[in-house]
């Protein structure tokens, strides 16, 4: 399979525009993070969710974690099943935090996507008391939604996307474009408070309409050496005047995940029965810690409206004590990992267990 940092670098030059400059002030107050809770995503029809455990009991501490331990101001609260979503938003909301909702239905027709996207608006705008809700629609649609980029399914589309000559690329732009603005007209029709969507940074961030959105929401995996680095990269979303969201950051847990970003979930080799972490891979919980708080003081100091790690929990990726080719907690984005009491049950009763990550995490926001 090819890495999302290979599909994202294969398409970052099909669409340039200006970056605008303006570094922020770092004496502004520091930014407080929020986090991605994912209810699971439908991969394939006929599939299980991603996530096949759910529970109202589970859901409650885990959302009061986030909100009391981890003093999280807000939280994306994303997946395929609407009412895992409907059930999110209402107890983070009863906690008192900001809801993102973002449906995600992959490799379907645009059509059923739309749908899928209507109700979803709709059962975020009678849960919307003035701001507290916002809506994101969907996800890296130039991927995981047929019809823009060639392909039957997304993992086809990965493969694809390097052999496309540059002269079909303002094609796929304007296919993208169009499907957005059916994306936005039927939300709006539906969700009557500030949206926005989940865009890859370097990729189809830069050919979206943003003047469609009230707000530029970037899935944010480039890593650079300095922090100056990051101002002239973010300023190129300054252009269109509104607030910019990060709708998703992080890194994985081993050595140099940090540099890999939104490929690290590559050293599994899915090929391998069961799945293994590639060779020359070492876990390595501190450089995730590490990244994760250089980041929010990078988008505290930029100013950027708020900030969700990818992911606070990862109950599909088991931390295995002791057999580190199946420590699937290594590819994962997580703040905790996951012991279940049956490793090899996605269906099995976990316990979580808090990384070094999570003490960083916590630490910035008190």
């Amino acid at each position: 399979m090819i890495s999302r940092k290979v599909f994202l670098k294969a398409v970052a030059g099909a669409a340039a525009l200006a970056a605008v400059g303006g570094r922020a002030s770092a004496a502004m107050p520091k930014l407080r993070g929020g986090v991605c809770y994912d209810t699971g995503v439908l991969h394939a029809a006929g599939d299980p969710l991603s996530r096949v455990r759910w529970s109202r009991g589970q859901l409650e501490r885990e959302l009061g974690m986030i909100a009391n331990e981890l003093r999280c101001p807000s939280i994306t609260t994303l997946g395929t099943d609407l009412g895992r979503l409907a059930e999110t938003t209402d107890v983070a909301l009863r906690r008192g935090m900001e809801v993102f909702v973002q449906p995600r239905l992959y490799d379907h027709p645009q059509d059923e996507i739309l749908e899928h996207m209507a109700e979803a608006a709709r059962a975020a705008e009678r849960r919307r008391t003035g701001d507290n809700v916002k809506f994101v629609t969907g996800c890296e649609h130039f991927l995981f939604t047929p019809g823009i980029i060639p392909g039957a399914n997304f993992l086809e589309r990965i493969e694809n996307i390097e052999s496309i000559p540059d002269s079909e690329w303002p094609a796929i732009i304007r296919r993208f474009r169009q499907f957005m603005a059916r994306a936005v007209e039927v939300t709006r029709r539906e969700f009557h408070g500030r949206i926005t969507y989940g865009s890859a940074a370097g990729a189809d961030a830069v050919w979206n309409d943003w003047s469609l959105f009230d707000i530029v929401g970037l899935d944010y995996y480039p890593y650079f050496e300095t922090d100056a680095e990051y101002t002239t990269d973010l300023g190129q979303y300054r252009r269109w005047n509104k607030p910019i969201m990060i709708l998703e950051f992080g890194c994985c847990t081993f050595t140099g995940a940090a540099k890999l970003g939104g490929m690290g979930w590559g050293i599994v080799d899915y090929g391998a029965d069961p799945p293994v972490i590639k060779p020359g891979y070492t876990r390595d919980e501190r450089e995730q810690a590490d990244h994760i708080a250089r980041m929010l003081r990078v988008f505290g100091a930029e100013q950027l409206a708020g900030a969700h790690l990818y992911s606070v929990i990862s109950p599909d990726s088991p931390h295995h004590p002791t057999c580190r080719d199946r420590d699937y907690d290594m590819a994962s984005y997580s703040l905790f990992r996951t012991i279940r009491a049956r490793f090899d049950d996605d269906n099995s009763p976990y316990r979580l267990e808090p990384k070094q990550s999570y003490h960083a995490f916590r630490k910035h926001n008190r």
